[in-house]
């Protein structure tokens, strides 16, 4: 499996270097992504979110419940 990248480390599927554990994700479009596909996506910053209304990954659990 290729790796997937995340910055949103308040998901229970985040990992160290901002990489997604998840075994399957949901994608959605998102016209407001806000960086190029060619980013450093291990070095971006965090962008915590509390729920999933609050991302463009219908996969998000939050890691606090």
């Amino acid at each position: 499996m290729p790796d997937v990248h995340c910055t949103v480390n308040t998901c229970k599927y985040w990992e160290a270097r901002n990489l997604c554990n998840a075994q399957q994700i949901v994608v959605q479009s998102d016209g407001h992504g806000g960086f190029s596909p060619n980013a450093q996506l291990e070095q971006l910053s965090a962008t915590p979110a509390a729920n999933i209304a609050e991302t463009c990954c219908q996969t998000f659990k939050n890691a606090k419940g």
